[in-house]
């Protein structure tokens, strides 16, 4: 998968490499609940690939309940800052054939997101291929209709992609991930409405 010149991606993954300062500065330092919602169905020593590591604040959540995080990220500066603090981590794109692996678990945290319709059973056909049988995916999207850019948090444009619990669904089982549970998790305080999204790898393929 290898993407077109000046494409969505393209774009909005320069601005992640532009502005990944101020991605930092103005991302909360809260625990994400989607950490939690991983540990609950991981053991200590469960090997997992976290896919857009950004500032790293998850991986480090993770690890300190005992899991192998493998940090990577599509923007090379968030894998610069993250080297530069001590953290293995490598930069993987959304359209690499491979992910590596086995891992236990993938890990997205508002990063698939970014990828279109068209290519999101792709990229989920990659991560499920990086999981052992009976792993899981933890990923969240943003809830809604359609596409389109935003400007919010940073002084660049972003590509979204929404997603409604009923259109995800057969998207996923597509890929060969068997979905446990696509749910409405928006916290009271968020301007945005958020999915999250959990599966599993119930056959090997």
């Amino acid at each position: 998968m290898v993407p077109e010149a000046g494409d969505a991606i393209t774009e909005t993954l320069n601005a992640y490499e532009r502005y990944s300062a101020q991605y930092i500065e103005r991302t909360s330092t809260e625990r994400s609940p989607l950490v939690d919602a991983l540990i609950e169905l991981t053991n200590p020593g469960d090997r997992v690939l976290e896919l857009g590591s950004g500032p790293g604040r998850d991986a480090a959540d993770l690890e300190s309940a005992g899991l192998v995080v493998e940090r990577t990220d599509g923007a090379a500066s968030f894998v610069d800052r993250l080297n530069a603090a001590g953290h293995a981590a490598r930069v993987l794109s959304f359209y690499d054939e491979d992910f590596g692996g086995p891992y236990d678990a993938v890990f997205a945290n508002a990063v698939l997101l970014h990828v279109s319709r068209p290519r999101l059973t792709d990229v989920l056909k990659v991560a499920r291929r990086a999981t052992s049988v009976g792993g899981f995916l933890v990923a969240t999207f943003k809830k809604g209709t359609g596409q389109g850019w935003s400007e919010r948090k940073l002084d660049a444009r972003r590509h979204f992609t929404y997603w409604e619990e009923d259109e995800l669904r057969p998207i996923v089982a597509a890929a060969g991930w068997t979905p446990l549970s696509i749910a409405d998790t928006t916290r009271s305080t968020s301007a945005e409405r958020w999915l999250t999204l959990i599966a599993r790898t119930d056959n090997a393929c």
